[in-house]
């Protein structure tokens, strides 16, 4: 990593986070609608997605099944298969 500058340093959770809200934007989908699907409160699912907790596995399972996507598609692209852009 060329910048180790640690405001710029991000944990995968976050790039995850901010790849859902991404994918949430993109489908105009409410974290609101997200969290009801998955059945959650609105807190549960905004601590993830603003980092205060972190996503483990199968919450990043379930947020995929939700919102119909393969759960690489909720990595950044650089840790996607057959994506090493990054």
């Amino acid at each position: 990593m060329a910048n180790t500058d640690t405001a710029t340093i991000r944990t995968l959770s976050d790039a995850v986070a901010e790849e859902i809200r991404v994918l949430l934007t993109r489908r105009r989908m409410s974290q609101r609608q997200l969290a009801q699907a998955l059945g959650v409160s609105p807190a549960w699912l905004n601590y993830r997605l603003t980092g205060t907790q972190a996503i483990d596995l199968n919450d990043l399972q379930r947020i995929a099944d939700v919102l119909q996507v393969h759960v690489t598609e909720l990595l950044p692209a650089a840790f996607r298969p057959n994506d090493r852009s990054g």
